[in-house]
């Protein structure tokens, strides 16, 4: 392992609690995983190790080497260093290869896994808070294929239900890595106290630490009532710099929250024909995967 880089990793899924993860994690005094680079940019997913496919689709990230290697400049006596890029899942053949040219293949794997159905439906809806998903859900699952490739600058999040198919991905990690730990959403989410503990001896830290595992993170559940609401308040426009030259950052984040809770509902149930459909899309990855992982995961497809 090379100085002073990550000796583990959470590779996906997106949308299954892995920014939740990661900040309980950035809570453990022997644990680094950075959130800022020094400019202060956001750089919870460096995706530095995917950076070929997705740099020309995310503004955000971390494209050469030494600025990857300097997200870990402030690594100190820290027995764990890590990570967090969900695209490594689903990238995963690109991810894999350079996991072992950069770093190492000792390198501890973290994944996190959840009924795909409902991750794509979560999924949708993060997208769908921006300007790249204008689309209903069900018009969006049958466009999917081939979307990518007609629009170039597309997030690669759009794809719903390639990104729930795990069989081949997990199966990939597994046999290319000896130190896999795979989380299931519905644990994490119910029993969160017992699944970190399993994550602190995993990585072998501490587990007499204590943390706020109240916070949420990264969680969606709200939708725009209308798609000009939607434009008003993602697009950049010449009032919103002009209101940031003249108000306290503290009072126009207030205001900006309560005006899109203004302008946002709650999402509602996904529809039961939708479900059916995914349902019947997913059954036959899942029980590969189930077999793979040894664990019944017929739940997800009933």
């Amino acid at each position: 392992m090379k100085n002073k880089l990550p000796n583990f990793l959470i590779v996906g899924a997106a949308k299954s609690g892995t920014s939740s993860l990661h900040n309980y994690l950035n809570q453990h005094h022997q644990v680094f995983m950075p959130s800022y680079n020094k400019e202060g940019m956001k750089v919870k997913e460096p995706r530095f190790l995917i950076k070929d496919l997705v740099q020309h689709r995310l503004h955000n990230g971390i494209w050469t080497f030494e600025e990857y290697q300097s997200l870990f400049d402030d690594v100190k006596d820290e027995k764990a260093i890590g990570e967090s890029t969900v695209l490594y899942l689903y990238y995963y053949k690109h991810a894999i290869n350079n996991m072992k040219k950069y770093l190492s293949e000792d390198v501890k794997i973290i994944i996190m896994l959840r009924n795909p159905a409902d991750r794509a439906y979560s999924a949708f809806h993060h997208v769908s808070r921006g300007l790249k998903e204008n689309n209903s859900f069900e018009k969006s699952l049958e466009i999917e294929k081939g979307r990518m490739e007609r629009e170039e600058n597309l997030t690669p999040m759009v794809m719903y239900k390639e990104m729930g198919m795990y069989y081949e991905m997990v199966k990939a990690y597994t046999e290319s890595f000896k130190n896999i730990h795979i989380i299931f959403y519905e644990d994490f989410r119910d029993n969160i106290q017992s699944e970190m503990n399993k994550i602190y001896n995993y990585l072998g830290v501490s587990n007499n630490v204590k943390m706020d595992f109240i916070a949420k993170h990264n969680v969606g559940g709200k939708k725009w009532k209308n798609e000009k609401m939607k434009h008003v308040f993602m697009k950049d426009n010449p009032m919103k710099s002009i209101l940031k030259s003249v108000l306290p950052e503290k009072f126009r984040k207030g205001m900006r929250n309560k005006l899109i809770n203004a302008s946002t509902n709650k999402i509602l149930s996904m529809k039961e024909e939708t479900r059916e459909y995914l349902n019947d899309y997913f059954k036959q990855d899942v029980k590969k995967l189930s077999e793979l992982l040894n664990k019944d995961l017929n739940h997800w497809i009933k």
